[in-house]
C-alpha cells in the first residue's frame, strides 16, 4: 500500500543524514587541517636534523591515507553494485509488464507507481549512506590524528 507519510519520513530521515555528512565532512577538513600543519612542522624538523626524526610518525602518512581511501572505494563500490541491482529489478519488472502484450490494468498500473516510488525513496536513501559511508573512514583517520597530534602538541 501507498503510504505518504512514511516516505516523506524516510525522506526526511534522508535529508538529515546528508546534513549530518556534510558536517563531518566539514569537520574532516578541518581536521586535515591540523594534520597537515601538525605534520610539516615533523616534516621540517626531520629535514635539519634525520637523526632525530619521528620516523614513526612519518612512517604512519602514506599507509593510512591507502587504507582510508580503500575503505572509502569499497564502501563506494559497494553502493554502486546495489544501486545497479535494484535498477535491474526495475527493469525486469517493465520488461515482463511490456512482454504481456496488453496494456497494463489499472491494479498493473498503481502497482508500476507504487514499485517506481519505492524505488525513488530506497535511491534517495541509498544516496544518503553512501555519502556517510564513503567518508567514514576518511574522518574517523583524520580526526583521530588531529586528536594524537593535538595531544602530542600539548606534551611538548
Amino acid at each position: 500500500m501507498f503510504d505518504v507519510i512514511d516516505r516523506w519520513v524516510r525522506l526526511m530521515e534522508s535529508g538529515f543524514s546528508m546534513a549530518q555528512t556534510g558536517m563531518r565532512a566539514m569537520e574532516t577538513l578541518g581536521s586535515g587541517n591540523e594534520v597537515i600543519a601538525a605534520r610539516m612542522t615533523i616534516i621540517g624538523a626531520a629535514m635539519q636534523s634525520p637523526h632525530r626524526a619521528d620516523y614513526a610518525e612519518l612512517a604512519r602518512m602514506m599507509p593510512e591515507k591507502v587504507d582510508a581511501v580503500s575503505r572509502a572505494g569499497a564502501a563506494t563500490v559497494a553502493a554502486w553494485w546495489a544501486a545497479q541491482a535494484a535498477w535491474a529489478g526495475q527493469m525486469q519488472h517493465l520488461g515482463m509488464m511490456a512482454m504481456r502484450g496488453r496494456p497494463p490494468t489499472r491494479e498493473e498500473f498503481a502497482h508500476l507507481g507504487n514499485r517506481v516510488a519505492t524505488a525513488t525513496v530506497e535511491a534517495i536513501e541509498a544516496q544518503a549512506r553512501l555519502g556517510a559511508r564513503a567518508l567514514a573512514p576518511v574522518h574517523r583517520r583524520a580526526t583521530s590524528n588531529a586528536r594524537r597530534l593535538r595531544r602530542r602538541t600539548k606534551k611538548s
